[in-house]
Parts: C-alpha cells; structure tokens; sequence
C-alpha cells in the first residue's frame, strides 16, 4: 500500500510539474480565441433549437428522435447515435470569412469540425466554405 502511495505521488507531482511548465507566462484571463483566414470558432448547441416537434391531432409527437441509442447489428451492444449535422453560434470569425457574421447560427458536419481545446469551452472551429448554411430572419 505504502509503495502504491509513493507512486501515485509521484505521478501527480510529474502531472503538476508538465502543467506548470506549459502554462508558464501566460495568464489565462488574458487571452481569447481568434480564428485566422476564413476559419469560424462555433459554440455548438446541446441541442438543436431549430428543430421542429408538434403533435398531431391524435396526440403522437412528431419531430423526436425514437431513441439517442441504437442496437448495433454487428455487435448486439446497445451504442449511442451520432448527430452527423449540428447547429451552433458564431463566436468569432476569421478576416476573410465573407458570408457569415458573428451571433448567427449556422449548420455544419461533425467532420467537418476541429475541436479546440479552450478552457473545456466545447469551441469547435469550421472553414467557413464547409458551413453548410446559416439561419436568418425572414424579411
């Protein structure tokens, strides 16, 4: 037990020691992300709030996935659904972005995201031609 002790200290101080070398310098309140050329840093929503649910007449609920989870065929596992298509905000965008704006939402594949990893933030950037389209008010 004494030795696992030792060892698991020892760990976290290596862990402790990586960190602070890293982030030597930099004062995290201090800094934000900018996208560069015609990249788009999106928050992506939890949930898409475009997404239509009504009920009919008869009272079925129309609009909802029947499960976020599925049996897999070739396993027999239950896994989990992949949303291929995700909604998100426009928090920043890059100097030669020319079709969208800063606080607009728009669609785009999850392989089409990179993950930016800010402050556990869930910040994904997208080029702006592998947007797929963004909303906007009827005029």
């Amino acid at each position: 037990m004494v030795v696992n002790d030792m060892f698991e200290n020892l760990l976290k101080d290596t862990a402790d020691a990586i960190v602070e070398k890293n982030i030597e310098g930099i004062c995290t309140d201090e800094v934000e992300v900018i996208p560069i050329n015609a990249n788009v840093l999106i928050q992506p929503y939890k949930e898409n709030p475009y997404r239509n649910i009504e009920t009919t007449a008869s009272g079925l609920i129309v609009g909802v996935e029947s499960s976020k989870t599925y049996k897999s065929n070739e396993t027999g596992e239950i896994e989990k659904n992949v949303d291929l298509i995700r909604c998100g905000k426009v928090l920043a965008k890059g100097p030669d972005c020319k079709n969208v704006e800063v606080g607009d939402d728009v669609y785009f594949t999850t392989y089409s995201e990179g993950l930016i990893p800010f402050r556990k933030k869930g910040y994904v950037i997208v080029g702006e031609g592998l947007l797929m389209c963004r909303i906007v008010k009827k005029k």
